[in-house]
């Protein structure tokens, strides 16, 4: 078993040294959930376990998932089998509505990373509703 402050004291340490970067508008939370071994798998470890993230470094993985899909798409590569389908019989406007889905994730993700992401929203929404009370 291992002992649940051993974990806290090295998330601390993580902390501490500034091993993770955290957003700049946001606490700097690492939530943990511990439970005991699966008597189903085994292993040699000691420890094991499961990281979810979500930061905003994943705009890179996008990023190179869409140059990687830009190429293929630009050679109009193994699209034979999607336009034989119904849905993409008259025209392929369907990958080009979700590549734009795509950019639009990679841009939010971005803007997140930076320290006036949740006041640059609010700029926008109040000079737009000055500009409606204006009108």
């Amino acid at each position: 078993e291992v002992d649940p402050t051993q974990v806290h004291k090295s998330l601390q340490r993580i902390r501490e040294r500034k091993m993770a970067k955290f957003i700049p508008w946001g606490p700097a939370s690492i939530q943990v959930a511990l439970s005991k071994k699966s008597p189903y798998v085994k292993t040699e470890h000691r420890v094991s376990g499961l990281m979810i993230a979500n930061h905003t470094s994943i705009h890179t993985l996008f990023q190179k998932s869409m140059w990687q899909y830009d190429r293929l798409r630009k050679r109009n590569a193994f699209l034979d089998v999607y336009k034989k389908s119904k849905l993409f019989e008259d025209s392929l406007a369907e990958f080009d509505s979700s590549r734009e889905v795509v950019q639009a994730l990679i841009n939010e993700y971005k803007k997140s990373a930076k320290s006036t992401y949740l006041t640059d929203g609010l700029e926008l929404e109040t000079k737009s509703s000055a500009k409606e009370m204006k009108v």
